[in-house]
C-alpha cells in the first residue's frame, strides 16, 4: 500500500469530503462530529488548518508547472468564529501561480448562517519530479 492510500484513508476516517461546485471547482468540507471538536464544541483549529491545506493543495496541483509537484511552504490561518454545527466548507482562489511558487487564498465558511469562519493564505513551493520515481511503500 502506498503512502497516498494511507493519507486518503486517514482523511476519510477524520471525515474530510471533496465535492465539486457548479463550475467544476473542487471544494472540501469537514462536518462537525464528536471526534473533531475542541472542548468548546467547535471544529478543532488544527483540523481547520488541515482542511485549508488540503483544499489549497488540490487547487495548486491544477496550476503547477509540467513535471512538478507542490509542497506547502507557508500557511497562515485567521480564525473568526467557531464552526459548531453543520460543516466547514472551503472556497479557494489562486492569488499567484508561477514557476517556483503558487499562492492560494482559502475562505472557510460554516455554521447555521454559513458565515466566514476563517481566512487563510497558503504558499506552495513547486518541486520537480525525479524522472525515475517509485512508489513509497510504508508497510
Amino acid at each position: 500500500m502506498t503512502t497516498l492510500r494511507h493519507i486518503s484513508g486517514l482523511l476519510d476516517h477524520i471525515g474530510f469530503r471533496k465535492s465539486t461546485d457548479s463550475q467544476g471547482t473542487p471544494n472540501w468540507e469537514l462536518p462537525v462530529a464528536p471526534h473533531v471538536v475542541n472542548t468548546s464544541g467547535g471544529l478543532q483549529g488544527g483540523l481547520i488548518a488541515t482542511l485549508v491545506d488540503i483544499a489549497a493543495g488540490t487547487v495548486a496541483l491544477e496550476h503547477r508547472p509540467p513535471n512538478a509537484g507542490v509542497v506547502t511552504s507557508d500557511l497562515n490561518v485567521r480564525y473568526f468564529r467557531p464552526v459548531t454545527d453543520g460543516a466547514a466548507r472551503t472556497r479557494c482562489t489562486v492569488v499567484h501561480a508561477g514557476k517556483r511558487s503558487i499562492v492560494v487564498q482559502v475562505e472557510v465558511y460554516g455554521g447555521p448562517d454559513d458565515s466566514l469562519a476563517a481566512l487563510a493564505t497558503v504558499n506552495f513551493a513547486t518541486v520537480e519530479f525525479a524522472t525515475n520515481r517509485t512508489a513509497v511503500a510504508s508497510d
